[in-house]
């Protein structure tokens, strides 16, 4: 209805001047300035550029981006914006709808998208390359990790991101009263780390609390931090594709996950325990360790107040565990633009307002991001800031080879061979015979 309003007055204005220059008197009237700059003012609003936005709204994050921040602050910091909001649900509705745009080729200017499905949209020519906008907006100086805004092998960057998620870090968290109740050390190496859980075994405890449904935590975390325990530069290699999984690192890694299942390190049953059972079973005491991401850093403070977290042991001699740490996040997680948008500039610029309104989100809820938005960040938590400063120290930062690197196929394939190395009963051959064929594809 405004629309309506202000395109009607638009009209009448101009019918109103071609019928007093009829008469003869539109260039003998004195014209009224503030008339003509309030019609001018109604042309330019009608000549926004307008921006379809394709949003997650099945998330209360992404819910509160949108409407808290994103629509709230638009208008101020693109006022020549009209925004048109596409709300698409989330999950495999959200995917579908993502993929029904990336196959029609009839892309939204804008849109939010995870891992998998931006490579899909980039492979088939729908995504817009970011970085002259990034560069000339100056947004790439302002983010800590310049790996989150460095252009790809062929020049090119397709994503931005607030770096939110980069601070996600998989750790081992434990029950300081039960260590200290049955006179157990932090672990510091491998072999401590399996006399520990030999010892809580025998006191009747879980050892160690993992989600092994579907090989959840080996897939996300484990597999890679038992590669890194040894050496990082091999994890590191895998993530640029410059090695494969018949590096012999790799095939200790998997002995050594193999070995803790042998021994009982993890519940019986592990391959079948979700992601709340495995939670559940460290909160209530029933679990010595928990092998948990970040994420969970506040409700595992107030559902366990005696919870610490140690760093990974290593499985080399001399090499400092707090060196080296994996990180979540993902180069293509976060805004891309359609590389048909009629005005691609803006479509850019709108990908990268978006990316600091997630940035400025996070920061607002004391969680802290790689860009920079010159908020000051307090953070309350011990163990939160305990794990920001370790993060920050180590001198070795590797991003998760599933969130950074793994294609669908690679990541299905991945958590099925990981299943299987859960039974203890599939060896670290068998493993990489079946899984280095589909993995010389993933680049591909």
């Amino acid at each position: 209805m405004i629309k309506l309003t202000k395109v009607m007055a638009v009209v009448t204005a101009l019918a109103m001047a071609t019928s007093l220059a009829a008469c003869g008197g539109g260039a003998d009237k004195p014209v009224d300035p503030a008339k003509t700059n309030e019609t001018t003012a109604e042309v330019k609003n009608e000549e926004k550029v307008k921006i379809k936005f394709l949003s997650l709204s099945a998330d209360d994050n992404r819910n509160a981006i949108r409407d808290n921040y994103i629509k709230v602050n638009v208008e101020k910091d693109m006022p020549n914006v009209e925004v048109e909001y596409d709300l698409g649900g989330g999950g495999q509705d959200y995917a579908n709808k993502l993929k029904a745009y990336n196959a029609s080729g009839d892309m939204p200017d804008v849109w939010f998208s995870e891992q998998n499905l931006s490579s899909v949209v980039i492979a088939a020519g729908n995504a817009l390359d970011l970085l002259p906008q990034v560069q000339k907006s100056g947004f790439d100086k302002k983010m800590k990790l310049p790996d989150l805004v460095a252009p790809d092998k062929n020049g090119k960057l397709f994503c931005v991101q607030p770096g939110a998620d980069q601070y996600f870090t998989p750790r081992i968290w434990y029950h300081k009263d039960i260590f200290a109740q049955n006179n157990i050390e932090v672990p510091k190496t491998f072999d401590e780390l399996v006399k520990v859980c030999e010892t809580l075994k025998g006191k009747g405890l879980i050892p160690m609390s993992i989600f092994g449904k579907d090989g959840w935590v080996p897939n996300l975390a484990m597999v890679q931090t038992m590669i890194m325990a040894e050496d990082p530069q091999v994890a590191q290699d895998l993530v640029n594709n410059k090695t494969d999984f018949s590096n012999p690192v790799v095939k200790n890694a998997l002995g050594r996950i193999q070995k803790l299942v042998q021994i009982g390190a993890f519940d019986k049953g592990v391959t079948n325990v979700d992601y709340g059972p495995s939670i559940e079973a460290y909160t209530s005491g029933k679990a010595a360790m928990l092998v948990m991401f970040t994420w969970e850093t506040a409700a595992l403070e107030k559902a366990a107040p005696d919870t610490d977290f140690f760093p990974w042991p290593s499985a080399k001699e001399g090499l400092d565990p707090n060196d080296a740490i994996q990180y979540w996040g993902a180069p293509l997680s976060g805004y891309l633009a359609s590389a048909k948008a009629k005005n691609p500039e803006v479509a850019a610029d709108f990908a990268i307002f978006c990316a600091t309104q997630d940035a400025l989100y996070y920061n607002d809820n004391g969680s802290p991001t790689m860009l920079d938005t010159g908020k000051q960040v307090e953070i309350t938590s011990p163990l939160l800031k305990k794990s920001l400063d370790q993060f920050d120290a180590a001198k070795i930062k590797v991003p998760s080879m599933w969130a950074a690197t793994f294609n669908a196929k690679m990541s299905a394939e991945f958590a099925t061979q990981n299943s299987k190395l859960l039974t203890g009963k599939y060896s670290p051959d068998e493993w990489i015979k079946a899984i280095n064929p589909v993995w010389a594809e993933n680049f591909e």
